[in-house]
């Protein structure tokens, strides 16, 4: 497991640092109320690209990798087929979303879209099951890093917006057709058409939990900025810091996700109960390493990056390194130890309670506090998830060595 996660840990390292030098480049183009703006449409954009990855992001991986090999690839072709149709159906509600969110023009908003709905058509679930980190980095990360390094040189020479997010569409969709050859013209993995097709019924009645869990996730995700840019616009750049941190500090925790999500249920299901519980244990010292880190790093790190402009103070630093934890030990419990266990269901309902109780209760302590609000919200409900879903892996680990025992 920790080669794996070392493996799949090239692609996140490369994507992370080039994104943390995006930050003062973009900042110091654009201004950092535009740079707030880009990060509300990106996190808007995200929520889009997670209906159309519809659930194969959260459980594809457990589920190819138990997969005989000559199912897998008309399992993903089948995949593709229906997630392209989504990407045709939102990509344009995503763009009149960003419209009406931030009064930026059609080419921008439309560039926006395809920039930040495409990852969801990405073979990404497919090679992280198949333990394929080395192709992960070339069809997934590297298109996206070179459609930002190449956007980040152009906007040297031309300060517009629209020709950032033109680099980075043309990349993203290319690294989404790269991707889908490459899995299609595998022959290891069978045929495309080796097994009949799942009808379309079942298809969606298969991927409710997955698609309900990282839907609510992903309306958790998007709704605080979302909130703050509504009811406390003047925190709205330093909070897309605070935003940006969170999701690199859990992009520095998908190679060690990404690696416990096919090593739990690939040993066979005598092995399972145990390597769930060892997940457990390994998300609370991977989640106490990172959140003692951003606690640490963040305000120094945000000073330099947005050239003073937007930079964290302490006590929000603090906070937000207590709700990694908490966020840490969720995704790891959750997303590998629920679902081989088959707490799908409990997985789907905890996403579901962060959504629905989560952004009013955000949006109360926003309008009380403002931006120590939005951090205080993002513990309480990383920490209550954290909570219910180990308390249901371990119930659910209990009731399976009962049950192989009898």
């Amino acid at each position: 497991m920790v080669r794996r996660s070392a493996l799949f840990g090239i692609s996140i390292v490369a994507s992370t640092l080039v994104g943390l030098f995006s930050i003062p480049v973009l900042i110091s183009r654009f201004g950092a109320d535009l740079w707030g703006l880009l990060a509300v449409m990106q996190v808007a954009c995200q929520f889009f690209a997670v209906l159309v990855a519809f659930g194969w992001g959260a459980t594809g991986p457990s589920m190819v990798s138990a997969l005989p090999a000559h199912q897998r690839k008309s399992v993903f072709r089948q995949s593709l087929a229906f997630r392209g149709v989504l990407f045709l159906v939102l990509a344009p509600v995503a763009a009149i979303t960003c419209l009406l969110l931030t009064g930026q023009p059609t080419a921008v908003v439309a560039l926006a879209a395809v920039s930040y709905v495409t990852p969801g058509l990405s073979a990404a679930w497919y090679l992280v099951g198949t333990n394929r980190p080395v192709a992960l980095f070339f069809w997934d990360a590297l298109p996206a890093i070179l459609g930002q390094v190449a956007g980040l040189l152009v906007v040297l020479v031309v300060p517009e917006l629209w020709a950032y997010l033109l680099c980075t569409a043309i990349a993203g969709v290319g690294g989404a057709v790269g991707s889908a050859i490459y899995v299609l013209t595998r022959r290891s993995d069978g045929r495309v058409r080796g097994v009949a097709p799942t009808p379309t019924a079942d298809l969606v009645r298969s991927q409710f939990a997955g698609v309900s869990s990282t839907m609510s996730a992903s309306v958790w995700t998007a709704a605080p900025l979302v909130l703050v840019q509504a009811l406390a616009p003047a925190a709205a750049p330093v909070y897309a810091v605070v935003d940006r941190f969170m999701k690199y500090g859990v992009l520095a925790l998908a190679p060690v996700l990404q690696a416990v999500q096919g090593w739990v249920p690939e040993a066979g299901q005598a092995e399972v109960r145990t390597r769930a519980l060892q997940a457990v244990r390994v998300s609370i010292g991977v989640g106490g390493l990172g959140g003692v880190l951003l606690a640490a790093l963040a305000t120094p790190v945000s000073a330099v990056l947005t050239l003073d402009e937007a930079t964290m103070p302490w006590i929000i630093s603090v906070i937000c390194g207590a709700a990694f934890l908490g966020e840490c030990v969720a995704q790891i419990v959750g997303l590998s130890s629920l679902v081989a266990l088959g707490g799908a269901r409990q997985l789907a309902v905890s996403s579901l309670a962060s959504a629905i109780l989560g952004v009013p209760l955000m949006a109360l302590l926003i309008g009380l506090w403002g931006l120590i609000g939005a951090a205080v919200g993002l513990f309480i409900v990383a920490s209550a998830l954290a909570v219910y879903r180990v308390a249901h892996a371990r119930r659910l680990a209990v009731a399976r060595g009962a049950a192989e025992a009898v």
